[in-house]
């Protein structure tokens, strides 16, 4: 297999428009913390040496990137403002990786989600075009959002070269607490008392809430949470580290996030991200993952995996078609495989 390594954005665009003219298959690689198994990859680009810092202003908060930047780069850029880039993966992570990804964020209720912190991207399409979407100014409402397209296509729609992102304040204080018990309801009642949490996460032995902001605010949120349950301090990286890292395979689901406990009902391990809808769930072999897929597509949801074999699970007919056309438009040749 052959390992590709650009340096600019000039050898992505090489590289495509050979690898389209002689039907190589290709894998775009980032980080590879969240990688997918495929098939039939006959090289792989690297994107991690496109690390440069284009520009970063502090006052308008907005720091633009090459999409092979390091997150724990990144972080060490930003910190130096007293800012973040509020994704909370590994800091192997490449930034167009994360992206690609369309990784959950654990602090999505009080950050948002993750591709709405891209303003703008540039990317390679299979064929060689470069292709930018999105403006710095954040007013600007003209052309397609792109970007967003490009959020979570795992490589499968061209190369992200350059990404301009949407960074904020970091907090004044933060806090992790942990409950001495779990469960759905134990962490849908501290959802229901605590306001504006950055995360309530459920697994089946413990609840972990995330606080951030102002002092006496967390201070304010972290009484109301113990009126609840007796809750104690607790090590942040248990609520931002990959859940499961002994499991070969984990199935991310999403569904509506009332029907949050109807998904994971039953199960011995889990850990559930409420107010949003995401659970992530081990298993154990391809029948459990069919089970847990069977049970999410009857809640109105999809499971694919995000570690291990699998995929993305069955899709339907008619976005798999509009998937199809899109896939066309962007890689005519097809030789972007799933990254």
């Amino acid at each position: 297999m052959d390992l590709i390594h650009p340096s600019d954005e000039a050898g992505v665009i090489d590289t495509m428009r050979a690898a389209t003219s002689a039907r190589t298959r290709v894998k775009v690689v980032g980080g590879r913390t969240h990688t997918i198994n495929a098939d039939g990859v006959d090289a792989e680009l690297w994107t991690t040496s496109l690390d440069r810092v284009i520009a970063h202003d502090p006052a308008e908060m907005l720091c633009v990137v090459e999409a092979g930047m390091r997150l724990g780069d990144l972080r060490r850029l930003l910190r130096d403002g007293s800012q973040e880039w509020p994704v909370d993966e590994p800091d192997a992570a490449t930034v167009g990786g994360v992206i690609a990804a369309d990784v959950a964020l654990p602090r999505q209720l009080r950050v948002g989600c993750l591709r709405d912190t891209v303003v703008e991207m540039v990317f390679v399409t299979g064929d060689g075009r470069r292709i930018r979407s999105g403006a710095r100014t954040v007013k600007n409402v003209t052309g397609y959002d792109l970007h967003r397209l490009l959020t979570g296509s795992f490589g499968m729609l061209g190369v992200i070269t350059q990404v301009a992102l949407k960074v904020r304040p970091l907090p004044k204080v933060a806090r992790t607490l942990e409950t001495r018990e779990g469960g759905m309801e134990l962490a849908t009642r501290l959802l229901d008392v605590v306001p504006l949490p950055a995360a309530v996460i459920a697994e089946h032995d413990r609840v972990l809430v995330r606080l951030e902001g102002w002092p006496e605010e967390v201070a304010e949120q972290a009484q109301l949470a113990n009126e609840v349950t007796v809750m104690a301090d607790a090590d942040p990286h248990g609520l931002l580290d990959p859940p499961f890292a002994d499991a070969s395979v984990v199935a991310r689901a999403a569904v509506a996030p009332s029907k949050l406990p109807d998904c994971v009902d039953g199960y011995e391990r889990y850990r559930a991200l409420l107010g949003v809808g995401y659970a992530w769930i081990p298993c154990e072999d391809d029948t459990a993952l069919t089970r847990v897929r069977e049970r999410v597509a009857s809640l109105g949801g999809t499971a694919p995996v995000v570690r291990g074999a699998g995929g993305l699970g069955p899709v339907d007919p008619i976005a798999a078609a509009i998937g199809a056309r899109i896939k066309a438009a962007f890689d005519p040749a097809g030789i972007l495989v799933h990254g």
